[in-house]
């Protein structure tokens, strides 16, 4: 598998917006079947918008920019 290049400040930033858009879905901390199926179905949205926002880039999947999203918050925790 080939490594995506890191997302950008910009792209970082966009990311963080789309998120915050939906933050009481995505940092829900329940594990109910309807939130996790809401969790599952925001961050499919999240990728379409992402990746509709860099169309000259390869397209990113949930898996990573959830792995973005959880570096940012580690490190601004930090």
């Amino acid at each position: 598998m080939d490594r995506t290049a890191p997302l950008s400040q910009t792209q970082r930033m966009a990311l963080l917006n789309l998120i915050k858009e939906r933050d009481s879905i995505v940092n829900n901390k329940s594990t109910a079947p309807g939130i996790i199926e809401a969790k599952k179905r925001t961050w499919e949205e999240i990728v379409l918008k992402f990746n509709a926002l860099n169309p000259d880039q390869q397209p990113r999947s949930s898996k990573q920019l959830k792995r973005s999203y959880d570096h940012v918050k580690r490190k601004c925790l930090s």
